[in-house]
């Protein structure tokens, strides 16, 4: 039996981690531990995991907020060392859907003798138009399983630690936003495949009623520091793999949102310019990492 390691990145919901942790080893196949990365600026998380009393449960304390990005560096290092030869990526907030999902996701395993990554839901990139594809459900009932180019964020992605060993780990000077996407298109480029179970992307589709959902050209943004985040990462990440059309054709596309924004109002639409604007700048300046505050924490 494969060793089965998970780390779960939390940012101040003491009360929504614990329930995520209950409901990730509720599993059919738990994790023999769980690395709690914690990103909370007080000590309030922390003595609600020391409360459980699980020998299966280790704490890290990062002392700042790395963001998403900057956790996952570290649980994908601390499962690793730990042993881990599987390693489940999870949100305190994202539990997986189903009680068997690990268990699903793990027969596929060997699908591939380079399988590096699993997930429940996953995603075709364009490389030269820096865009994610949504692939269609008439293609997932026509198969086992699918290789894809990256798993869905907060999708139960489940990574082959033989990775971590050779330097595949996410930039953490992404801080928020597309994360997995960057390590996922890390992981291809090295030879690495990446699998997802088409059933188990089905029976998630249908229990969000997505089966047939069309992704409009443009939505309205509630939070725009997402659309900075978004941006800027696209950009970087375009520069890591060094996909000059990608960044050519992102930076086009930045002054359609710009124009289209105004749709909604000068009010939005002057906001939405200022996010855009400030993410090609900090791009070009090198600014990177945590930037802009997507909420303010709890006191």
């Amino acid at each position: 039996m494969i060793k089965l390691g998970a780390f779960i990145i939390t940012y101040h919901r003491p009360q929504i981690l614990l329930d995520t942790i209950k409901a990730v080893f509720s599993q059919t196949y738990p994790p023999g531990f769980i690395w709690i990365i914690d990103n909370s600026e007080n000590l309030e998380t922390e003595h609600a995991v020391a409360s459980l009393l699980d020998s299966r449960i280790r704490y890290h304390r990062m002392g700042y907020n790395a963001g998403p990005a900057g956790a996952a560096v570290i649980g994908l290092e601390l499962c690793n060392q730990d042993g881990a030869d599987w390693i489940y990526w999870g949100d305190d907030n994202d539990p997986p859907f189903f009680e068997d999902t690990f268990e699903k996701l793990l027969a596929y395993k060997d699908e591939n003798p380079f399988c590096g990554i699993l997930g429940s839901v996953g995603h075709f990139f364009d490389r030269k138009r820096g865009v994610i594809k949504r692939i269609q459900s008439r293609l997932l009932e026509k198969k086992e399983c699918l290789e894809v180019d990256c798993v869905a964020g907060n999708m139960s992605m489940i990574v082959n630690s033989k990775m971590i060993r050779d330097g595949i780990l996410p930039n953490p000077e992404l801080f928020f936003g597309f994360e997995e996407l960057d390590f996922c298109l890390k992981a291809s480029r090295r030879g690495y495949s990446i699998i997802v179970p088409c059933s188990l992307f089905l029976d998630l589709r249908k229990l969000h009623q997505r089966t047939d959902f069309e992704r409009p050209l443009y939505k309205k943004k509630e939070n725009l520091v997402r659309e900075y985040y978004s941006l800027r990462n696209l950009l970087m990440i375009s520069d890591s793999l060094t996909l000059n059309a990608m960044r050519n054709q992102l930076l086009k596309k930045a002054i359609g949102k710009i124009l289209y924004g105004f749709r909604y109002g000068l009010v939005y639409g002057y906001r939405n310019a200022k996010m855009i604007f400030r993410a090609v700048y900090d791009y070009y300046q090198g600014k990177s990492g945590f930037t802009l505050a997507l909420s303010v924490p709890p006191k």
